[in-house]
């Protein structure tokens, strides 16, 4: 069954994606920031600076090879609220931008995630690109959400 386009997507170009977590903005920053953390809901390998310049390396996204690395540097932190990335994997000539933002809920917190600058890749791989990235994000926030409940 083909997924909904969802409201904030322009396939090739950009992914908004939202989730409700049941903790509070400085528990869900926790989870968000830590590479502990990112081994347990994002990808199995993670190195993460999230300070001003700090790098990030994330190993074998689900929707990629075991073996992909998506390398970043932390644009803009304003914790617990913000973190923004360029990111790209190594054979990507251009980065795209990544930001996560942490707003409160009365019960608990919401992670939107926006993940744009997939036009400027290759026409041929943007789209592919985007639609993986689009896969990879609905897992990774459904675990996360998961691991916030526990």
């Amino acid at each position: 069954m083909t997924e909904a386009i969802r409201q904030g997507d322009i396939p090739g170009v950009q992914l908004r994606c939202r989730q409700s977590l049941p903790v509070d903005v400085d528990a869900g920053w926790a989870l968000l920031a830590s590479a502990t953390s990112q081994e347990r809901w994002l990808c199995p390998r993670a190195i993460a600076d999230p300070s001003p310049g700090g790098a990030v390396e994330w190993t074998g996204n689900d929707e990629f090879a075991d073996d992909a690395v998506e390398r970043g540097e932390t644009l803009v932190v304003d914790p617990p609220a913000r973190w923004v990335l360029a990111l790209r994997q190594p054979e990507w000539t251009v980065a795209t931008r990544l930001e996560f933002e942490l707003t409160p809920l009365k019960d608990g917190c919401e992670l939107s995630v926006l993940h744009n600058g997939f036009e400027h890749l290759p026409l041929s791989a943007s789209l592919t690109v985007w639609e993986a990235y689009r896969r990879h994000w609905r897992g990774a926030l459904d675990r996360l959400r998961e691991l916030a409940a526990k």
